[in-house]
This record gives structure tokens, sequence and C-alpha cells, in this order.
């Protein structure tokens, strides 16, 4: 009789193991993230914080998930920016309402909590006190432009994941010798897959793809003789301080010069560095290219600034200047070189300003519209709207 109490004993405490083991397999699922390491998360995840300057944001927005964000790494997704420059005829002008798209779609991201500072690093008592399900980091956004080296990346991760919360970290194109589009794909499928949403995940990569492929099959054949010079320069305040007329720092402007829109860089830089890029007005007039192309740095910068600010009366002879071959991408703040969902857009522009006959059927104005509403799945109102909070109005005027 014992004996048998004794195997029914035995019995029913492996059943209850089984039942707990199953039970904990269903409350968990593990994902391997960027750095190539298997992380638990919870199945169900209600409360998230990202790190980063807009694309996790970005893609949890397409996949539906974005209202679970409940802490931000980046004051860039709270704030609406103004930036005024000089005209010399017609004084100063003023940008208002420029922002990243994603904080324009979620209004929210204004009131959220920010759980690092850029000065001071991650507040984790102030992460620790959200208590998100999870933590997605992107390691080499301006975010976490700490994870860059493996020293800053280790020290911040362990941080966190001992406040118990499982981090997924993703990695940002600056992280890699040489920039590569498919880095952002595999980012964005890490992201569906901590969401349950792969398919959504790989259709958003498609959709992107499809953006670039359309650009690299109407300049393939582009032949060497024929590639005009391409300058991306940044107009910043800080450069001219410096006694430069600007900056060339950033690979991944050079990379869809030279590989996406099959252009000539007018200034090879090999990858992002925290050197500071200062030329000066010589350096950019010696340079003299056919095309140049202006990137938010320190602030926006129109093409009307460079061709009309009193400071830039001394780059009043370059041919681009000239003949209106000056074009401004997208007001995308805190980018670091790290490119968001947005990215197609800038490719848009500099291949249209290479090759204006090759895409005389594309009108930017318009085009980004379609693409805001295939990107974000919004309205033409709403688009419209995005346009607008990108400081891309200009392409409207200029019938561009």
């Amino acid at each position: 009789m014992k004996e048998k109490s004794l195997k029914l004993c035995m019995i029913v405490v492996a059943w209850l193991c089984l039942v707990s083991a199953a039970t904990c397999s269903d409350e968990y699922r593990t994902i391997t993230d960027m750095r190539g390491k298997e992380v638990q998360i919870p199945t169900h995840i209600e409360k998230v914080v990202t790190i980063d300057d807009g694309l996790i944001e970005g893609v949890m927005t397409v996949l539906g998930e974005a209202d679970k964000i409940v802490g931000l790494g980046s004051s860039s997704l709270k704030k609406s920016s103004e930036y005024t420059f000089t005209n010399v005829s017609s004084g100063n002008y003023t940008y208002n309402n420029g922002m990243n798209p994603v904080r324009y779609l979620n209004p929210r991201f204004a009131d959220l909590p920010l759980v690092q500072d850029s000065s001071t690093g991650i507040n984790y008592e102030t992460l620790a006190s959200l208590e998100p399900d999870i933590v997605i980091v992107r390691r080499g956004s301006c975010a976490a432009s700490w994870g860059t080296n493996e020293e800053g990346l280790s020290k911040n991760i362990n941080s966190i994941e001992k406040l118990g919360i499982p981090t997924i970290v993703v990695n940002a194109p600056p992280c890699y010798d040489e920039p590569d589009l498919s880095r952002i794909s595999e980012e964005i499928r890490v992201i569906g897959q901590v969401f349950d949403k792969e398919e959504r995940a790989d259709e958003l990569v498609a959709y992107l793809d499809d953006c670039v492929d359309f650009i690299k099959d109407r300049t393939a054949d582009v032949q060497e003789n024929e590639k005009p010079r391409v300058l991306a320069l940044g107009l910043s305040p800080q450069s001219r301080s410096a006694g430069g007329a600007g900056n060339v720092r950033g690979a991944i402007i050079a990379y869809y010069i030279e590989k996406i829109a099959n252009a000539a860089n007018a200034y090879t830089v090999t990858r992002y560095t925290s050197d500071t890029g200062v030329v000066s007005a010589e350096h950019v007039l010696a340079l003299d290219p056919d095309i140049i192309i202006l990137p938010t740095s320190s602030g926006y910068h129109p093409p009307s600034e460079l061709c009309s600010a009193p400071y830039y009366e001394n780059l009043r002879e370059l041919r681009a200047v000239k003949n209106r071959t000056v074009y401004a991408l997208a007001w995308t703040p805190s980018n670091c070189d790290a490119s968001r969902l947005e990215y197609p857009i800038d490719l848009m522009i500099i291949a249209k300003a290479c090759y204006p006959s090759r895409f005389n059927d594309i009108k930017i104005n318009e085009w980004v519209l379609d693409f805001y509403s295939g990107l974000y799945g919004v309205d033409k109102e709403t688009a419209k709207e995005l346009r607008s909070t990108q400081w891309l109005n200009w392409a409207v005027e200029d019938n561009f």
C-alpha cells in the first residue's frame, strides 16, 4: 500500500513539474538579437521602453505596436523643432513644426518620460519605475551612440539586465565598417519577431526594398562619363563657427550617392567617424560639384539657404548654386548616419537630382505622399502633414 502511495505521489509530482514547465514555456519566448544573443522575452508584451531616435518606434508604428511604448531614449521623439536662416532678399525665414514622422503619428510621445539624458546617460531609476516588459536598443543610433564600442554596450546593457528587464539589441549601420541597407532590413525583422509579427515585418522590408530597387534599376546602366559629381554638404552653424563652409562626414549618404543612385561622390567618406569633417569654402569651391545635397546638420537647411543667405555669399560661384542644382534632404533630427524608415525619400531626391531625365515621370512632392501612404497606411491629408513635418514643402514650391 505504501509502495502504491509513493508511486502515486511521484506521478503527481512529475505531472506538476510538466504543467509548470509548460506554463513557463507559454509565458516566454526566445529571440536572437543582432548581437547573436538569445534573449528570453515575455510572450505577451504590454510595456516597452525604446532607446533609439525613430527606427524602432517607426517599425512598431507600422506593426501596430506603438501604443505599448511607455518610455523613450531620445528627446527628438518628443518635440517639434524650428529653424531660422537669413535670406538676402527677404530677411529671416523660419521653418516651424519640424518633427520626426513617428512623433507626428504618435502625439502621445510628447508626454512620455525620457529614460536617459544626453549628458548623464541612462537613468536606471526612471527606467525601473516604468516596469517595462522589455527594452529595445538600437545600437549606433544617436540615442545609443554609447553602443558603438563593446565596452559601452556591455556596461549599459548589463546594467539594464540587472534590473531584470530583457533587452533586445539591433544594430544600426554605423556599427559596421561598410554601409549596407540590408542591415536595416535585419533590424526590422528582429523587431517583427519580438512582437510575433514576422509576416508584417517582411512586408515592410519588401516595400522598402522595392523603393530601392526602383531607383537602382533606373540608374544601373549609367556610364562613368555620365555620372554627375555630387557633394553632400552639411551647412552646420558649428562648422561655420569653426571657420568652415560646412561638413562632409557621414558614410551613409556617400553610399546612397555611389551605390544606389550610381553617381560620383565629390568627396569620399569611408564611414561615420567622430571627426568634425569641416571643409573650408576654398575646398568646396575647388571641388565645384555639379549637384549639392543638403542633409540635416545641426539644423534644417533648405536650398535657398545656400543660394541666398549672406553668410554663403563666398559660395555663389559654385556651378550648383548658379544652376540651382541644390537640393535638401528630409528633416531627420538626431540621425547620426543611422537612417530610419524614411530613407527611400533621401534616395529618391538624390536620384532625381542626379538624373532628372531618367526620373522625369517622378515629382518628389507627389511621390513622397504615395510613399508615406504605403509605409504607414495613412490617407493623403496625413501624408501631406508628414511631408510638411519633414520640411519637404520646398519640393512643392519648386515643382520638384
